[in-house]
């Protein structure tokens, strides 16, 4: 009886947390796909490329360009996005990957010459776009607390 108590319980843990992280699995985007991160073909673009996807924590993102010189510069505000405002964050390198661990909007921008109001900007929105006023907890603790909760409901029945 404890034997096949201990199994089910064991058997409720690995299932729980396979779901948990399943349900959670992280994406790595390639920024603009083929095109990479370069002046685009038409100044929405990257606005249509962000629109087709939906952004979660965890999500990581490639800044990537072939040829010329590039820049991904996060900028602060809308404001300074939509104007263009070539004073951030700045990342020199092609390859640079970004990774995201809570909700919130970000604003990325080439700042080399005009490549930016040439439409080389993009608006990445994690989950529902509003950075939390607390810290969330990790999705280890959410995983641990769940199995918890299972374990403890396994037993409770099981006896």
């Amino acid at each position: 009886m404890a034997g096949r108590l201990s199994f089910t319980v064991g058997f409720l843990i690995v299932a729980s947390v396979g779901l948990l992280h399943g349900a959670c699995a992280a994406t790595t985007y390639m920024v603009g796909d083929d095109l990479g991160w370069t002046v685009p073909p038409n100044s929405s673009y990257y606005e249509e490329w962000t629109s087709q996807r939906t952004f979660q924590i965890g999500d990581t993102f490639v800044f990537n360009w072939t040829a010329g010189t590039h820049s991904a510069t996060e900028v602060s505000t809308r404001e300074e996005y939509d104007n263009c405002t070539k004073m951030g964050m700045i990342l020199m390198f092609a390859g640079v990957q970004i990774t995201f661990d809570a909700n919130g909007t970000h604003y990325f921008l080439c700042s080399e010459g005009t490549h930016c109001e040439q439409g080389q900007k993009m608006v990445i929105k994690i989950g529902d776009g509003i950075a939390p006023s607390f810290a969330a907890p990790s999705l280890a603790a959410a995983a641990a607390l769940s199995a918890l909760l299972l374990s403890t409901l396994a037993i409770f029945f099981l006896n």
